[in-house]
């Protein structure tokens, strides 16, 4: 990925060019970068990105394994992915994707809150994905599925900073669903080659239906914008998730996912387009556990503004 251009130790007379590959080649080996992250990499490098050149000319005194270095590099690497992002999304602002969204829920009977639609940011969403999962050693790979998925923010957003091979959204509003499929055009057809990733081998997939009535047993990754999602869908949920295989990853918004064959890894405060939200990550487990059904299920009884909340819980929202 990164071509090493000089067998020199690292001195502040190393060429910039030079120091970002090393820093780059450090980084994929400790899993710092993954793959698309490396590639966007190289290609901020070959064409002399301005402001990655300019933490390098500042930098690169340093060692490139010095984890500040990476941190500052990785932001720059993150920063392009999200201009990228936002560059797909031009054309639907989350402005203009909420008056979508309410023309066309009033085609339903369904619990309204089930549908009401709210828009998660890249920022929040790379972070969970990339952070707090790394954490708790899950990997961004196999499959992954956003279920109640929108205009496709969270599926491109994945597509992104993640090496999934495929990548699934499912959405119940039929005008939702024909956004998500325009902005996938864009993106496959504009932003994905300017981005210069090469041997670029994701399938995208958009599906109008139901979420209770498709197959995502096949998840490595599942992201859910359950915050206005009913107990009674929540709970639907939790039963299908069950098919899922072991060591499978949900992530959930302010509602935590009440079953006794996920284990709640992790909760952490997020800014969403509507606010703030509380993300739970849970892993399936080889076999049930009562007590971590029991554990999901107080939490998610709890209200904002409780005094009793835990520190792994201090973040919990309404939102």
């Amino acid at each position: 990925m990164f071509r090493c251009l000089c067998p020199k130790l690292y001195s502040a007379a190393m060429p910039s060019r030079v120091f970002l590959q090393r820093v780059g080649e450090t980084m994929v080996k400790t899993s710092a970068l993954n793959r698309t992250g490396a590639e966007v990499l190289g290609a901020l490098i070959r064409n002399n990105d301005t402001k990655l050149f300019s933490s390098a000319t500042r930098l690169r005194g340093r060692k490139p394994e010095d984890k500040d270095v990476q941190v500052e590099i990785r932001e720059k690497v993150m920063n392009h992915l999200e201009a990228a992002w936002e560059d797909a999304f031009k054309n639907m602002p989350t402005s203009k994707a909420r008056r979508i969204a309410s023309r066309g829920r009033d085609h339903y009977d369904t619990t309204q809150g089930d549908l009401i639609y709210g828009e998660v940011t890249f920022s929040s969403l790379s972070k969970i994905l990339t952070e707090d999962l790394k954490k708790h050693n899950i990997a961004l790979n196999g499959t992954f599925y956003d279920l109640g998925s929108g205009t496709g923010r969270g599926v491109i957003a994945a597509a992104l900073v993640g090496s999934f091979d495929r990548l699934c959204g499912i959405e119940m509003l039929e005008v939702l669903h024909q956004t998500a499929l325009d902005v996938q055009r864009e993106y496959e057809t504009r932003v994905v080659p300017r981005l210069s990733l090469s041997n670029r081998n994701q399938e995208l997939k958009f599906v109008k239906g139901n979420l209770l009535k498709a197959n995502w047993s096949d998840a490595s990754v599942i992201f859910i914008n359950s915050t206005c999602f009913s107990n009674k869908l929540m709970e639907n949920i939790a039963k299908q998730a069950v098919s899922l295989k072991t060591g499978a990853c949900v992530v959930t918004l302010t509602r935590p996912m009440v079953s006794p064959y996920f284990r709640l890894l992790d909760s952490k405060k997020y800014s969403m387009s509507w606010g703030d939200a509380t993300a739970h990550i849970h892993i399936r487990t080889e076999k049930p556990d009562p007590e971590a059904e029991a554990n999901a299920r107080y939490w998610n009884s709890k209200k904002p503004g409780r005094k009793d909340f835990g520190a792994l819980f201090d973040g919990y929202t309404s939102a």
